[in-house]
């Protein structure tokens, strides 16, 4: 939320700067509106996209247990990075 905040607040900010340039042609300000139309059309990320993972290792935990959780931590992490990531390319491909 805070990066298309951050993204939608520089879009603006460059359509701000364009009209003090007093430029007078509309195509570049039509590709920035369309820019901005497409950001808020744009569907929300799914839910685990945003989740963050974690080892589970407790203290006291052997050394081969405390190495297979994270090993497994790690693969569900890269999972979720390629699914996001699958997502994300297919939707922009629209």
């Amino acid at each position: 939320m805070k990066r298309q905040a951050l993204s939608l607040f520089s879009v603006l900010f460059l359509i701000s700067s364009l009209t003090a340039c007093g430029q007078t042609n509309s195509g570049p300000r039509a590709e920035i509106k369309a820019q901005i139309a497409a950001m808020q059309a744009a569907p929300a990320l799914p839910g685990d996209c945003k989740e963050q993972e974690r080892s589970g290792v407790k203290t006291g935990d052997k050394l081969d247990v405390a190495l297979l959780k994270t090993d497994a931590a790690l693969s569900r992490a890269n999972a979720r990075v390629t699914r996001c990531a699958d997502w994300y390319i297919n939707t922009r491909g629209r």
